[in-house]
């Protein structure tokens, strides 16, 4: 693969020799347009003039996009976007001089740059802001799914971006490392380029967290020469004991990413010498048959590392992605870890939907893989006609490029696709928008289940309706966990909008009074309300009640408490039915949550068949205190809780 480094190709005078380039990409892939890329090349040259820093980020720009296999349009697409984007030529200048269709693509891309995803996030602005920027998202996922191209050239683009951030701002470093690590890097492995998956997270770490990026690499760096001996060491024993099996493969070591690494770290709780595919190998061979044959070699030589094995050729992920992982300990006692595929599986992993591109302006018909990838894009585009707002927005775009989904079953067999912890009630309203709202029970695989049951992959769920079951506000509860989805959560508040206005103040002034006399404390609403920034309490009770604001993130932004007013330990009173097993159901809570149980007293009433019970706890502030309050209320046999307090006057709020 060619690749463009600051030492040539060179002219006789020392400038880059664009033309030696072009024919090292013609040999090494004679597919490509040579014309099409000479026509680019020349107004790239010759609108650049003296700039070399442009012109290098132009050529880089183009090796990305022909090192995953793109087509010459996409290609020179690559090599003009820059002078295009900062004013050395125009679009009319490339559909002049270079190709109508290199200027279409340029556009599209164009497109995509105007609107910043990172906002989709930030506080809602006016109605006919919402409206404007919904259509800018929705119009640019459409240009992706009209033509994938424009997805591919976008996420090269941002890994020149991130390359020449060197010398910017620390803000803009954050926000352009920040957009790219939650946007663009799943993007790029829904659609299953791992090679420019791994160059845009790690460039986008090093700006995010710079010191775990520094820690990590010095790390790596470090042990770098003798991990390689190590590996290499491995590699020529596997081959040679495949070689006498009559297996033929190729066996490379494999780099390990330094935001992989920290991710694996990270969700494991473990230390950097105790990931185990610092040190791994890459087996490529001939067929399916002769990765299991390969992998009977691995296990027969070395003892395999319980719990280390994934076979994703027979489970593939849900990007496509087809190989056998798994981890032993190597001939010095060391782990390694070996991956096992096809030169198919290979390229697939490597350049995804790409490798389906390939030359082509439309993949082979029939293509599974390639129709799967996009299928997500299209099914992002259902939440414009209900969304409203920049935060809805985002988190549906978010969710629907996420690592990790989830196929469920509808009892007509029909496979619907959930981010991973969806619901029930998420999978009701995914159906039909009717479904959803009058949920009234859900069955999952045949068994009764609530409505906020966390679904996983091959479950078979049935909802039952009744005409007469409305939504309930508690649906709309974060730490509930009824909805996960945006789509679900946007159809509910769609729903408590439509009632009277005046119904939805009153039931938001219920639930908050309620919180505010279980926790023992005083506010004044109107007060509270212009801490949020809400014009008076009636609209904080509106945005409560329709789930604009959440209870938790009330709480959380009342003024500090007044000394002496929130204790610690804080006692709290629960009366609830005297069953076997409630003493035992409340105890699990603080211990979910960690939290210290300082004292617990009880006290039963045989003839109501009641108990009252208190509980000393070590709470870390009001929001912890309310968080802990509602789960305990929610413990099956709970009748009511409250804050036990020594102020003799806060039990009732004022508003």
């Amino acid at each position: 693969m060619v690749k463009l480094t600051q030492t040539g190709p060179r002219t006789a005078a020392g400038r880059f020799d664009g033309d030696a380039w072009l024919a090292q990409l013609s040999t090494a892939q004679p597919e490509h347009d040579h014309a099409l890329l000479s026509r680019a090349m020349r107004l790239v040259v010759e609108r650049t003039g003296d700039d070399g820093g442009a012109l290098l980020s132009s050529v880089e720009f183009a090796d990305l996009l022909f090192d995953v296999r793109m087509d010459s349009t996409s290609v020179a697409s690559g090599l003009l976007f820059r002078s295009v984007r900062t004013g050395y030529c125009s679009t009319q200048d490339v559909q002049r001089e270079v190709d109508p269709d290199v200027a279409e693509l340029i556009g599209g891309v164009e497109r995509v740059g105007t609107v910043s995803l990172l906002e989709l996030s930030n506080a809602p602005l006016l109605a006919t802001d919402n409206r404007d920027q919904v259509d800018n998202v929705r119009r640019m996922l459409v240009a992706m799914i009209d033509d994938v191209r424009v997805a591919i050239v976008k996420l090269a683009e941002r890994i020149i971006a991130l390359r020449l951030l060197k010398n910017a701002p620390y803000q803009r470093q954050r926000q352009v490392a920040n957009e790219v690590l939650v946007v663009f890097g799943p993007l790029a492995n829904r659609l299953g380029i791992w090679r420019l998956k791994w160059q845009l997270e790690d460039l986008a770490f090093r700006y995010e967290n710079p010191s775990e990026y520094r820690h990590i690499a010095s790390r790596l760096d470090g042990k770098r020469i003798e991990r390689e001996a190590n590996v290499s060491e491995v590699g020529a024993v596997l081959e040679a004991a495949l070689g006498a099996e009559g297996i033929k493969a190729e066996i490379h070591g494999r780099a390990k990413h330094i935001y992989s690494i920290w991710r694996k770290m990270r969700a494991k709780h473990i230390d950097f010498d105790q990931v185990y595919d610092i040190r791994a190998l890459r087996v490529v061979v001939a067929d399916t048959r002769a990765c299991y044959a390969a992998l009977g070699v691995v296990h027969t030589h070395w003892r395999h590392i319980p719990h280390e094995f994934d076979d994703y050729i027979a489970n593939p992920k849900d990007n496509g992605y087809r190989s056998i992982h798994t981890a032993v300990v190597g001939p010095d006692g060391r782990t390694v870890e070996i991956q096992i595929r096809t030169r198919e599986m290979h390229n697939d992993a490597e350049l995804g939907v790409c490798a389906h591109w390939a030359y082509k302006h439309e993949p082979a018909r029939g293509d599974a893989s390639y129709a799967e990838k996009l299928s997500w894009l299209r099914q992002v585009l259902e939440w414009h006609e209900e969304v409203g707002g920049f935060a809805h927005v985002g988190r549906e775009i978010r969710s629907n490029i996420e690592d990790a989904r989830i196929f469920v079953a509808t009892p007509g067999g029909h496979v619907v696709d959930l981010p991973d912890g969806a619901t029930p009630l998420d999978f009701a309203f995914r159906v039909h928008t009717d479904v959803g709202l009058h949920c009234a029970a859900a069955r999952v695989d045949g068994a009764m289940v609530p409505l906020n049951t966390a679904l996983i992959t091959g479950q078979r769920v049935e909802i039952d309706t009744d005409p007469g079951v409305t939504p309930n506000r508690e649906w709309l509860n974060h730490d509930r966990g009824y909805v996960r989805t945006p789509r679900a959560r946007a159809k509910l508040q769609a729903w408590f909008r439509a009632l009277p206005a005046q119904q939805n103040v009153d039931a938001g002034r219920a639930v908050l009074q309620q919180a505010f006399a279980r926790l023992a404390i005083v506010e004044d609403f109107d007060a509270l309300a212009a801490r949020l920034g809400l014009a008076n309490g009636d609209r904080l009770a509106f945005a409560v009640a329709v789930g604009e604001r959440q209870l938790i993130d009330v709480i959380a932004a009342m003024a500090p408490m007044r000394a002496g007013e929130l204790t610690n330990p804080v006692e709290l009173e629960v009366s609830c039915t005297d069953r076997s097993g409630m003493l035992h159901d409340l105890t699990a809570v603080l211990a979910e949550r960690r939290l210290s149980l300082a004292s617990i007293e009880a006290k039963i009433d045989a003839v109501s068949n009641t108990a009252t019970i208190r509980l000393g706890v070590e709470v870390d502030g009001l929001a912890e205190l309310a968080r802990l309050a509602d789960q305990l209320q929610h413990v099956s046999g709970v009748i009511s809780l409250r804050r036990l307090t020594r102020a003799p006057d806060s039990a009732v709020p004022r508003g």
